[in-house]
């Protein structure tokens, strides 16, 4: 193996990986809420033989005030899970991938408002030109009724939620080795969503083996191996180079939703997706951002 297969070949996988999690998602059968609930539960379990040891050492250590941005984190992740899982019940996989996948120009966004960090002239045109896109996908969605547009909405809503999840917990990343870190965020969401499940009166148990199996699929595949490669490559490569190849997966997932289900992105969908991912690129490409 040489070393660009050895450094690159883990993030291509990982693209694959993840390109699975809105396929699963469809297959699974089930409520949305139990969806989301079992993806991060049984991904937990499957992280806690690799991750327990560490975080019964590091969760006491920590402070009354990283404990709470620990908390609000997994509250983000939950509510990340919980809006985009659902946008698939709604629109096309390809609109609801390539919304959520904004989630990045929003924390640019939000780094700025509550962070103070500076903001480039080059993100504010790639702002524009997803937000312009997004409009392009909802504008198709609408003339098709209002249930594809509330998928856009709540794909968006995903996006938002997930870029304050990485705001939030960014300095606790820094706190934390990645394990406890990742298995503390996965826990508190999954009590989350267990305990909106319960409050919705959505059933978490009681599902048939077929679809127990493919909520197991989904937290191994695309949560536990995608998520896991992508924090790999992030120590190998540089974080463009991994956002570049990120890029990937509404391409995969719109392909793997025309093979199983003859899903045909609209051209509105082809159209404001092309400015969605120019202004993804343009965030993603080396310089000051």
């Amino acid at each position: 193996m040489n070393a660009s297969t050895a450094r690159y070949g883990p993030l291509a996988l990982a693209v694959v990986c993840v390109s699975t999690g809105s396929i699963l998602v469809r297959l699974a059968h089930a409520p949305p809420l139990a969806v989301s609930f079992h993806r991060v539960f049984l991904a937990s379990i499957l992280l806690a033989p690799f991750g327990a040891a560490a975080a019964l050492r590091h969760w006491p250590t920590l402070g009354r005030r990283e404990r709470l941005v620990l908390a609000m984190a997994g509250l983000a992740l939950a509510l990340h899970f919980a809006t985009w899982i659902a946008s698939l019940s709604y629109t096309s996989v390809a609109a609801s991938v390539l919304l959520v996948n904004m989630a990045p120009l929003f924390t640019l966004l939000l780094s700025w408002a509550f962070l103070g960090e500076g903001v480039s002239r080059v993100v504010l045109v790639a702002l524009a030109m997803a937000l312009g896109g997004a409009s392009v996908i909802a504008a198709g969605d609408w003339s098709r009724g209002p249930e594809p547009l509330k998928g856009d909405l709540l794909a968006l809503a995903g996006a938002v939620a997930l870029s304050i999840y990485h705001v939030v917990g960014r300095g606790l990343r820094e706190a934390l080795p990645l394990a406890p870190y990742v298995l503390g965020v996965w826990s508190i969401a999954a009590l989350t969503l267990g305990l909106l499940a319960v409050s919705a009166s959505v059933p978490l148990v009681g599902y048939s083996t077929r679809t127990m199996l493919v909520l197991f699929a989904l937290a191994l595949v695309p949560t536990l191996f995608g998520h896991g490669l992508v924090n790999r490559s992030l120590r190998l490569l540089p974080a463009p180079v991994v956002g570049l190849f990120l890029l990937g997966e509404p391409l995969g997932a719109s392909i793997l939703a025309y093979a199983l289900f003859g899903e045909v992105p609209s051209h509105w969908t082809l159209a404001g997706g092309t400015l969605v991912l120019g202004a993804l690129v343009l965030v993603a490409l080396p310089g000051p951002r």
